[in-house]
């Protein structure tokens, strides 16, 4: 019986924008809403020694650092640069939720979309309603020369547009199906093949719209499908929620090609015997919320990019711990252009595994790609605000590279600017103390041409901006030098192990909150409880840089002492900006002296005395016959809670002649005396 689970999908879960409440309720279908964190965790920091102080720099120098922030009109290649990249041009399709699928006739486009499973014609900038196929989104197209095929879900319903009128037909409604996820149409067969869930079916149907079950695979959900149009090319089929990839040789009859990492094959494309394949690890979609329903972010997944060459070999070109991907497309020169399910981006994989973020957009979602064919160009479409971007030969109007925000985490002064690149450019930065640039930023300095002194104001946070002046310009690095603010360190916890043993040095422990990381120096001071003067524990020329100490107390008298504990960031900040951080101890028991046996006596069968203690109580009596064990004995009221504590034991049993009685008593600090007497049976 096959898994029916809630499916955890890249490509085909499109996450409704938290901006506009109105899409929510009508993408109710889309239950799996899946996005990844930020590339911020690749970016490299490099700064001054952690445990200083002092200036420290953001260094943004490679491919994952570079292309972390915004990119309008550039490209960060995997060699770690930045350089002009395409312009794009979008056109936005008016009530429409999300584009979802793509499919083209030369210039002329189609896009399917959510919700209201809408299909648009687009012909250069003109935007028209082709047809309405009333279901909730058009997942899947495919074009058969004047007829254009729609997938749709939730009814798993596949319809027949005609391209010149929009006259619109059902073809067939897949038993089993709830979801059209792929499509591709066999000019060679004259045969449609739908790829659908949750039964994990493939359909092979006719003109005529009859369908049959072409592929029955053993996972829940076949996602994805890509016909090789080259000979002795074929039909291939991916999976969720194992990540296969199987080849459809005859109805009923498949190979595996690959069992890929992760959960699911969200998105395939074949050409010239290779196939490139997205496998994402998908994480299971959290719990509905009783109270916050849908008002959590979705949870990361991980995108990989393998090829698989037409003699068999699998590699893995691309892969990114912090975004899945949502679809592929290999192009006419054997690249792979690759859409992102955050970020809003098209990534430029070549097979000698040279890559390039070769385009950025606003919305958070590139869901369906065509790359051309040479004599067309690339177009995107993009959930998140449903457009069709249009990518042209041009150099783009402007060429700009913004960085991710940079975080001081305390305020900082900034200071140089610099960075390594050809070509003309120039340099701009804002500073704010939101996470997110907001209005409280600051304006964007006046350009640079040079290295200089960065122009913002002072704050947690800080971004740059370059303007790449001319076609050829190249950026490599760059560096922005800052001082945070120095912080107070705070000592906490402080304690002195407590120990059944004597002794007279005391082991001090603390523990500290040190928030800019600087070297700390220690400086400890005691006093004795109800005095006013502090003595300090040891000599100034001590330079003590651990969080703990042995303080040797022979020298005191018994009683309670208060611990002050001083640290100090001198070693990390020059003396105008020093700051101290101070704790003081509760006080702490100091009882270097035993307890004392007093009137110790035999009368009869009868032992008796006390056990008297300086800072009490009396923690332990215990007594001893002839060298025997230690005994514990009771008090006379049978509690130790005093620092004086008398005894009398009688004693059975004995027999006659002189026996040796001794009695041991313990003080709370493990000091401890004994005493011996004799005592004498008839």
């Amino acid at each position: 019986m096959k898994r029916e689970e809630p499916l955890a999908t890249g490509r085909r879960a499109p996450a409704p924008d938290p901006r506009n409440d109105r899409r929510r309720h009508t993408l109710r279908v889309l239950f799996v809403l899946t996005g990844c964190t930020t590339l911020l965790s690749s970016m490299l920091w490099f700064t001054a020694p952690a445990d200083a102080v002092t200036t420290r720099h953001f260094t943004l120098d490679d491919a994952a650092s570079l292309a972390a922030g915004e990119l309008d009109g550039t490209m960060v290649l995997s060699s770690g640069q930045v350089t002009v990249g395409v312009a794009v041009r979008r056109i936005e399709l008016e009530g429409a939720a999300l584009a979802y699928s793509v499919a083209r006739s030369g210039e002329t486009l189609f896009v399917g979309t959510g919700d209201g499973g809408k299909v648009f014609r687009v012909s250069g900038d003109e935007v028209t309603l082709l047809a309405e196929t009333g279901q909730l989104l058009v997942a899947s197209l495919a074009l058969a020369g004047d007829t254009l095929y729609a997938g749709t879900l939730p009814e798993g319903r596949v319809f027949a547009i005609t391209v010149a009128d929009g006259a619109i037909r059902e073809v067939a409604r897949l038993e089993g199906a709830e979801h059209v996820w792929d499509m591709v149409w066999d000019a060679e067969r004259r045969r449609l093949f739908a790829a659908t869930g949750p039964e994990g079916k493939v359909f092979s149907i006719d003109p005529q719209g009859r369908a049959e079950v072409y592929f029955d695979a053993e996972e829940a959900h076949v996602m994805s499908l890509a016909l090789d149009a080259s000979e002795g090319g074929g039909l291939y089929a991916g999976t969720s929620d194992e990540a296969i990839v199987y080849r459809l040789r005859a109805p009923g009859e498949a190979e595996v090609v690959y069992d890929f990492p992760g959960n699911e094959v969200t998105a395939l494309d074949a050409r010239d015997g290779a196939i490139a394949v997205v496998a994402n690890d998908m994480p299971a979609p959290r719990p509905a919320s009783k109270t916050k329903s849908g008002s959590r972010a979705p949870r990361a997944g991980k995108g990989r990019l393998y090829r698989v060459d037409p003699e068999g070999r699998t590699e893995s070109l691309y892969q990114d711990d912090d975004l899945h991907f949502t679809s592929v497309r290999i192009a006419a020169d054997g690249s792979m252009f690759v859409g992102t399910g955050k970020e809003g981006r098209v990534l430029r994989v070549s097979p000698d595994h040279t890559s390039a973020t070769w385009a950025d957009v606003d919305e958070r979602q590139v869901l369906d790609l065509d790359p051309g064919d040479g004599t067309t160009r690339p177009v995107f479409v993009t959930g998140d605000g449903a457009a069709l971007y249009r990518v042209s030969g041009a150099t783009p109007d402007e060429a700009v590279w913004t960085s991710k925000v940079l975080d001081a985490n305390f305020t900082a002064r900034f200071g140089q600017l610099t960075w390594r690149g050809t070509g003309r450019m120039e340099f701009q930065t804002r500073s704010g103390n939101a996470e997110e640039p907001d209005g409280s930023w600051s304006d964007w300095s006046a350009a640079i041409r040079t290295p200089g002194p960065t122009r913002s104001p002072a704050a947690r946070f800080v971004q740059v901006r370059a303007k790449l002046l001319q076609p050829d310009a190249v950026l490599r690095a760059v560096r922005v030098f800052y001082l945070p603010q120095n912080q107070r360190a705070l000592v906490h916890h402080i304690a002195t192990k407590n120990g059944s043993s004597p002794r007279s040095t005391y082991p001090l422990t603390w523990k500290v909150t040190n928030p800019d990381d600087d070297e700390l120096r220690y400086r400890l001071r005691y006093r004795a409880e109800g005095q006013t003067r502090w003595r300090p524990m040891f000599r100034e020329d001590h330079r003590l840089t651990k969080t703990a100490y042995s303080w040797d107390t022979s020298g005191l008298p018994d009683g309670y002492y208060e611990v002050a504990i001083d640290a100090s960031d001198e070693p990390s900040n020059p003396r105008t900006s020093v700051l101290r951080g101070e704790a003081t101890s509760e006080p702490i028991l100091v009882d270097n002296h035993p307890p004392r046996i007093e009137g110790l006596a035999a009368r009869g069968t009868t032992i008796s005395g006390r056990a008297v203690d300086a800072m009490g109580p009396i923690a332990a009596l215990e007594m001893s016959i002839n060298g025997d064990d230690w005994q514990p004995i009771h008090p006379e009221d049978h509690l130790l809670d005093t620092a004086n504590e008398r005894f009398e034991i009688t004693l059975t049993d004995l027999e006659s002649g002189e026996h040796i009685v001794a009695i041991r008593a313990k003080d709370a600090a493990g000091n401890e005396a004994s005493a011996e007497t004799v005592l004498r049976v008839p």
